[in-house]
């Protein structure tokens, strides 16, 4: 087998869409689901709820864990928030350290962390938009997320520790319009995650997305994090 297929196998992501505050929810398909009992169950219609959620490919076909739009209804964590987010101080993300290697793994968690940003305001770049700022506050949440998935050993944008992306960004005191996350396991480098991001559409959705003006990455034992407001 290649070494890019056994990459392949292993490398994990996920990509949480986004929606505005106030304007709707965000819900995770569980066992049983269907988009038709979704709609009915959240009062809106199912045409409705498909046209919310162009990720998915196949309606017919959602998988227990998959995000959905729900339209029309409160936006998670976020309900009646205005304002501009609170900013932290741009430049570098803070070191996203790592256990047992000392300063070493702490400067190349860093010099990760602060590529991923570089990679994204290229790609922005390219399609026209405004350079994401570090949010250093925000940083610092993708941090213990990216601990959180580590030590925890899951796969998800629901953590048994702090719950959903957006219910931590305001545990934090983080206050946002528009927020997203992508996640993702396996992958040996800034570019690497990068390559595996756009090539998904959620996960360039979440990157390319106008309704953003900062983001938090954070790398930690093999576990990147990527988090956005706006």
């Amino acid at each position: 087998m290649s070494v890019v297929s056994v990459l392949a196998m292993s490398a994990m992501l996920l990509a949480l869409p986004v929606a505005p505050a106030g304007a709707a929810a965000v819900y995770q398909v569980k066992p049983g689901d269907t988009m038709y009992l979704i709609a009915q169950r959240h009062g809106v219609t199912l045409s409705e709820l498909i046209r919310n959620n162009p990720h998915v490919a196949n309606p017919n076909v959602i998988r227990p864990g998959m995000w959905l739009i729900v339209p029309g209804k409160a936006f998670a964590g976020s309900a009646g928030q205005t304002g501009s987010p609170q900013t932290g101080k741009t430049g570098a993300a803070p070191a996203a350290g790592q256990t047992g290697s000392g300063a070493a793994a702490g400067t190349n968690a860093s010099y990760f962390a602060s590529e991923v940003v570089r990679l994204v305001n290229e790609e922005r770049a390219k399609a026209g938009l405004s350079p994401l700022k570090v949010h250093n506050e925000l940083a610092r949440v993708a941090l213990d997320k990216a601990k959180d998935l580590y030590h925890n050993h899951y796969f998800s944008h629901q953590s048994p520790t702090y719950g959903s992306p957006f219910d931590m960004m305001r545990s934090y005191g983080i206050s946002f319009r528009h927020a997203g996350e992508n996640i993702a396991k396996g992958q040996r480098s800034p570019q690497e995650v990068m390559n595996a991001w756009m090539n998904s559409s959620g996960h360039r959705a979440n990157i390319l997305s106008g309704n953003f003006t900062h983001i938090g990455v954070a790398y930690y034992n093999g576990v990147w994090v990527q988090m956005f407001i706006g």
